[in-house]
């Protein structure tokens, strides 16, 4: 009989040897030896660990990880691809948003240029024409920023549906898995 100590949390792994008695604190196996000989008993024991993650914070690495490990099942592993897809499309959705503030930023400062650069410029006939070419870029760029606030506020709307609908389907994905 070989006496093997019963570790809270743990347990028997079903692959492994079954004890004969289990008392308070010790699992009790049987087994048979020749004389003169020696046996080997693997007992394997395993403890069930439970992390919790929220998909709204999961990042990309931690759900390619579950995806390319293959611990999670076919249901689970579907949720999330569709999770990954719909958090990059937001993201691409603020990307471009985030270039348009840019593009924006780079008008508004050179506005501020040229509108210096045209008082400083006094009254001459070559400096009228300086004038009116400085005021053609600047009607340009006013046409070039209505655009940019159009494309702005139609991409903003797009990036809005698009976190609702990410926000409603991690909302509907219940997952109780065991990994």
């Amino acid at each position: 009989v070989i006496e093997h100590l019963a570790r809270p949390e743990w347990k028997l792994a079903a692959d492994g040897p079954k004890p004969e008695e289990i008392s308070a604190g010790l699992y009790r196996f049987r087994l048979t030896v020749e004389p003169k000989k020696t046996a080997t008993l693997v007992v394997r024991e395993a403890r069930p660990l439970e992390t919790r993650y929220a998909l709204g914070n999961l990042t990309d690495d931690q759900i390619a990880l579950f995806l390319r490990e293959r611990t999670v099942n076919p249901d689970v592993e579907q949720a999330l691809r569709r999770i990954v897809a719909q958090k990059n499309e937001v993201a691409k959705l603020q990307m471009q948003i985030e270039q348009r503030l840019k593009e924006i930023s780079r008008i508004f400062e050179d506005q501020q240029r040229l509108r210096e650069n045209m008082k400083a410029l006094k009254g001459s006939a070559e400096e009228k024409a300086l004038t009116q070419r400085y005021t053609q870029q600047l009607a340009d760029q006013e046409t070039r920023l209505e655009t940019l606030r159009r494309e702005m506020a139609d991409l903003e709307s797009k990036r809005q549906q698009a976190q609702a609908a990410l926000d409603a389907m991690i909302q509907e994905v219940a997952l109780d898995v065991n990994l």
